[in-house]
């Protein structure tokens, strides 16, 4: 029962029948007006909803001020006519009175109980967000878990004296890609790249997506000469004839831009930012 309460669902059901009811206990009213009350009722049952729309697009004070001034204008009005014609105050008065604040409370607090739940679900969206390592479309893991890696195969290599080596690689006239090929394409394109990427490299060499333009890292426990092997196993696995077979149009081929630095120590030390930075530097001077 308390979870039903903190999330606003409660809330939002009680404000709901609350409103339903008010909505027919003015339709009932007016159905049973009599002839000199009718036109009275419709005009009474226009504003009551002019105000719940207010309320419904989040105008709460607007609303409520609305039903204030129906209220007020109303009782001023049956007030006047009772006072000059000496006539008792029909009760179906009394209802139009207090239905216009009943219904405005009962659409603001079934707009409450939505709002409630609007706020968890986007706090859920960012927790999800924060959490998430793995891009959904290539499957591979994101730059937040490049940056995580990176610190412990730091400390990995340094223990084992061996060398580490960051290599980004992304997509060659990306813009121009995207405007020639369609989403569904330009998706598939980038699936493919991340296999190709996948298949051609050692078991143990890790790879990123590193963002959402399909550039991917790849971390390789490797020096320099080690890194250059790699990067013309991809190059030949890209240009393959039916590398991106069913994708595209046979007059656009595919290529790609490659940057690689063998990590150092003295230069960036735990500055992995920096390390990243300097290998995409790299990517300009493979023209």
């Amino acid at each position: 029962m308390k979870k039903f309460l903190d999330t606003g669902y409660l809330t939002q059901d009680i404000g709901l029948v609350l409103l339903l009811a008010c909505i027919f206990t003015g339709a009932l009213t007016l159905g049973n007006a009599s002839d000199e009350l009718f036109i009275e009722s419709v005009l009474m049952l226009i504003g009551i909803f002019t105000a719940v729309i207010f309320a419904g697009f989040k105008l709460p004070s607007l609303a409520v001020a609305m039903a204030g001034f129906i209220i007020l204008a109303y009782s001023v009005y049956r007030l006047f006519l009772s006072y000059t014609y000496y006539d008792d105050i029909p009760l179906v008065s009394y209802i139009w009175i207090l239905l216009p604040i009943l219904a405005v409370g009962a659409m603001n607090l079934f707009i409450s109980g939505s709002r409630n739940t609007e706020l968890q679900n986007d706090v859920l969206r960012k927790q999800v967000e924060e959490l998430v390592m793995i891009n959904p479309l290539t499957g591979l893991y994101n730059l937040r878990s490049l940056y995580n890696d990176l610190k412990k195969q730091i400390s990995y290599v340094k223990r084992n004296n061996m060398e580490l080596s960051l290599m980004i690689i992304e997509l060659r006239y990306e813009e121009e890609l995207k405007r020639i090929l369609s989403k569904n394409q330009y998706e598939t394109v980038l699936q493919k790249l991340s296999i190709i990427i996948l298949d051609t490299v050692r078991t143990e060499d890790r790879i990123y997506s590193v963002d959402n333009k399909g550039s991917i890292g790849v971390l390789l426990t490797c020096d320099e000469m080690g890194s250059n092997f790699v990067m013309q196993r991809i190059r030949q696995r890209i240009a393959e004839k039916g590398a991106f077979q069913g994708t595209k149009d046979a007059a656009i081929k595919i290529e790609v831009r490659i940057g690689c630095l063998e990590y150092n120590k003295a230069e960036f030390a735990d500055d992995m930012i920096l390390f990243k930075q300097k290998v995409e530097s790299e990517l300009q001077y493979d023209v």
